[in-house]
């Protein structure tokens, strides 16, 4: 009886190892950071396989840059999408540019500016600002320059120092009202969203 408790230990230890040392996804973080991108792949990859969002967005950059593996758009596109599905706002803005670029998958604006839209609103200050650039262009959709002024505002806000030029030019090129318009909404969304 006591060697079969000790092997439950044992297995619990090793199912719950990696939560107490840290597991694949930091020492994947710690042989990137050394240079060893291939043994951050096999670490994440195990995690990614598992569902592990931040080990998918991870993957994703890897095969973008085609660093510890051959350069993939498609796989990239693969990986953010599945960490996307799950909400990680840095892959959904990721997978925003993929497609606005058509990188790895079928050019589409249309989805472009819906990933763009999901991790503008949970605070990805890029994604917020790539939606800006949306609206003031109308691609993927209807274009408005106050909505694009207000997710440059909110950009702005989270750092972005590109949408300050952005803001200029629109402003010299509305009125008063519209101004006003587009702070309110930034506000409104703001306030809606924490972010």
């Amino acid at each position: 009886m006591r060697r079969f408790q000790l092997g439950i230990v044992l297995v619990m230890l090793l199912a719950f190892g990696s939560l107490v040392n840290g597991g694949n996804l930091e020492d994947g973080l710690k042989a990137a950071e050394s240079g060893d991108a291939q043994k951050a792949h096999r670490l994440w990859l195990i995690e990614a396989e598992q569902g592990n969002a931040t080990a998918q967005r991870y993957l994703g950059v890897l095969y973008g840059r085609g660093q510890g593996v051959v350069q993939n758009d498609q796989a990239a596109a693969r990986w953010f999408h599945l960490a996307a599905e799950q909400h990680d706002s840095i892959s959904q803005s990721n997978l925003g540019v993929l497609y606005a670029r058509g990188q790895g998958v079928t050019q589409d604006d249309i989805k472009a500016a819906k990933w763009f839209h999901k991790a503008a609103r949970q605070g990805d200050a890029k994604a917020q600002y790539w939606l800006g650039v949306m609206y003031e262009v109308g691609r993927g959709v209807a274009q408005n320059s106050v909505v694009a002024c207000s997710w440059y505002l909110l950009a702005r806000e989270n750092g972005v120092g590109t949408a300050q030029n952005s803001l200029e030019s629109l402003w010299s090129k509305m009125n008063p009202d519209e101004i006003a318009m587009s702070r309110q909404i930034a506000e409104q969304t703001r306030s809606q969203t924490g972010h």
